[in-house]
């Protein structure tokens, strides 16, 4: 351990001496500051608060990746290339040990500069604005959905040939990725109903500050006229919305009286909602209807995002130092960027490559090496923790957790042996 730190702190000094610590705070910190003032959102202080908090903590975040990533890649190859890695040698200090420092020591500082960001977040946010758990209904996945439907769409005359004739893998992905979408339509004078985690948590339906979050849209528009009754247990919500395309509605104890089902009628954990409109109303339950639980203050939702913003860093800076420790500093930072520009655009290759159906040899490999970059980088290029805190979402503890151990403790600790195990093989090297 006293090795360990005594690497981490020499990279730390390296590090300072560099200026890369003053211009990442300084540039972090100003960002911060001005974005806001900046900042144009949809015209409502809502919209300018989501959007300052979103892509203000977002900038910093992008910005230590960027430089984090490019100084890990040369944290080990400037010393082999140098010859002073031999010198670090003769203390004697193990490979991983050197490894595992300078990560530590990158990471400490994106740490820190995350946290002076945060803080200057912390000043102008209401720190006591509480957030909430978001429920999705409960509903199978959409592979279950796929299997399911696939017998039915290859039995239907209106299904093309040249699915019927696809590879069923390919035929059962497309299904997946409509079911996300899968739309369900509540007619005029109907009720509809689903379910939230199912009857063991009936509890929720005593619960104070429930709300119910929808996004309605018909075939043409996402604003129409919506008139109806939300009903969840004892709780409902009147709503008569005509300017809106997502509402929100608190849910309070109602009488039988008022319009909403009687509690009795329902099963535990069920919401439902009466159309009284005069227009079919369009959704779709994986992504327009959630249930919304009291979690706790916007401060702890921060610690949260912070933390795992963290852990993605170290992931990065982890990524960053193996390459370092294999390649020359030039094609180490080369091949880091490389990693994460096809990170980026992997999901829109995906979205929008023309053949769905994947005709072709050369199509299905150059996919699946698309998928599989998308899935690995998924982590880095993905803002969702930021997304939910400017959104007054909960961060969930277990998640962060999750990432904390994954990301700042195992993956880096076998990173690390990996980087051993190239060090003794590339130490003599000059370049």
């Amino acid at each position: 351990m006293r090795k360990l730190l005594e690497i981490t702190g020499i990279e730390l000094k390296a590090l300072v001496r560099s200026h890369t610590v003053a211009m990442l705070v300084f540039a972090s910190v100003a960002w911060m500051v001005v974005f806001p003032h900046i900042a144009k959102g949809d015209g409502t202080a809502e919209g300018v608060r989501e959007l300052a908090i979103h892509y203000s903590l977002g900038g910093v975040f992008a910005l230590l990746v960027i430089s984090l990533l490019a100084s890990a890649t040369g944290s080990i190859a400037k010393e082999r290339t140098a010859r002073r890695l031999q010198l670090t040698m003769v203390r004697p200090v193990r490979y991983f040990v050197i490894a595992l420092g300078k990560m530590a020591a990158h990471v400490v500082v994106g740490a820190v500069v995350l946290a002076l960001s945060c803080a200057v977040l912390a000043f102008r946010a209401e720190l006591g604005r509480p957030c909430n758990h978001v429920l999705k209904p409960v509903m199978p996945s959409p592979q279950e959905e796929a299997k399911t439907m696939y017998a039915a769409y290859m039995a239907d005359t209106n299904t093309p040939v040249a699915v019927r004739h696809a590879r069923k893998s390919v035929v059962l992905r497309l299904l997946a990725n409509r079911a996300v979408d899968r739309y369900e339509t509540i007619p005029p004078g109907t009720v509809t109903t689903w379910t939230f985690r199912g009857d063991e948590e009936g509890a929720l339906e005593g619960m104070s500050g429930l709300a119910v979050r929808m996004r309605f849209t018909n075939q043409f528009e996402m604003r129409q006229d919506v008139r109806g009754v939300f009903s969840f247990g004892s709780l409902g919500a009147s709503v008569s919305n005509i300017t809106q395309a997502v509402l929100t509605m608190p849910l309070r104890p109602v009488e039988k009286g008022d319009g909403g089902a009687a509690a009795a009628e329902r099963g535990a954990g069920e919401l439902s909602f009466a159309n009284h409109g005069k227009t079919a109303l369009m959704l779709r339950p994986r992504r327009d209807i959630e249930l919304l639980l009291p979690a706790d203050a916007f401060w702890c939702n921060l610690l949260r995002a912070y933390a795992e913003m963290v852990s993605v860093l170290a992931l990065v800076i982890a990524f960053g130092v193996v390459l370092s420790a294999g390649l020359g500093r030039p094609v180490a930072l080369f091949v880091a960027f490389v990693a994460l520009t096809v990170g980026e655009m992997s999901p829109s290759v995906i979205e929008q490559y023309p053949d769905e159906l994947e005709t072709k040899l050369v199509d299905r490999v150059g996919l699946a090496i698309t998928r599989f970059a998308a899935d690995v980088t998924s982590p880095v290029s993905s803002l969702s923790p930021l997304e939910r805190l400017a959104k007054d979402e909960c961060v969930e503890p277990h998640e962060t957790v999750r990432l904390a151990v994954s990301n700042l403790v195992v993956l880096p600790a076998l990173l690390s042996l990996l980087a051993a195990f190239v060090l003794p093989r590339k130490q003599d090297e000059g370049q």
